[in-house]
Parts: structure tokens; C-alpha cells; sequence
């Protein structure tokens, strides 16, 4: 079975979409190469443009089908939740004086020292513990 975060995220599919952002790209860049090249390399000006769009639509249909694959992917992917470990306490980075009061920023700083700080101790506990 997939592994899924707290979060809601599939971490196979987020690895396969990864890989097809790497394929994508690499398509896309073809594209852009085969758009360099031009129609070079033919003896007749008709050898030339056949062979030159019968190239740029592969590259193209290349694209499409890297980019269909990346929209599958995505959507199996998952949304984060919503919920956030602040809370409310999120609503506060709208203050419109936050210059003035740095809360939300502290706030923020406090909440992941205390999370690291947990995250040392479970190991901490995890490694003295007999198992």
C-alpha cells in the first residue's frame, strides 16, 4: 500500500510525479532543441520541412503525453489538510501592524523549537529504550 502522511499525501505518487516533472522538462527541452536545429542536415527544401515537422510534432505529442501523465499523477498525489498545527493562531501573520508587533513571527519560532525539541527527545528515548 502507498504511503500517506498525516497530511494526506501519496508519497509514491508524489515520487512518480517528480519523474514525470523530469520528463517533462526533458520533452519540453527537445522541443525547444528540435525548434534550434531548424531544418538542417537535408538536400531538398521539401526533404527538409517533412522531416522537420514530423520531428517537432513528435516532440510535441512527447509533451502532451508527459504532461497528461503529470496531471494523473497530481491528482493522485493528494491535497495537504487544511489544518494547520497553529490553529488560529495562522490568522495572526495578517495583523496589518505585524512591524510593529512580531507575534505571529515568535509564535512561529516557539512552535518549532518545541516541535524539534520533541522530535530530540523521542529519538533520544527511542534510542536508550531496549527493544
Amino acid at each position: 500500500m502507498a504511503d500517506v502522511l498525516s497530511v494526506g499525501v501519496n508519497l509514491e505518487a508524489f515520487a512518480q510525479a517528480i519523474s514525470a516533472i523530469q520528463a517533462l522538462r526533458s520533452s519540453v527541452s527537445r522541443v525547444f532543441d528540435c525548434l534550434k536545429d531548424g531544418m538542417r542536415n537535408k538536400e531538398t527544401l521539401e526533404g527538409r520541412e517533412k522531416a522537420f515537422i514530423a520531428h517537432f510534432q513528435d516532440n510535441l505529442h512527447s509533451v502532451n503525453r508527459d504532461l497528461n501523465e503529470l496531471e494523473r499523477l497530481s491528482n493522485l498525489v493528494g491535497k495537504p489538510s487544511e489544518n494547520h498545527p497553529l490553529h488560529n493562531s495562522g490568522l495572526l501573520s495578517l495583523d496589518p501592524v505585524q512591524d510593529k508587533t512580531p507575534l505571529y513571527s515568535q509564535l512561529l519560532q516557539a512552535y518549532k523549537w518545541s516541535n524539534k525539541s520533541l522530535v530530540s527527545t523521542q529519538s533520544l528515548l527511542a534510542f536508550e529504550s531496549p527493544g
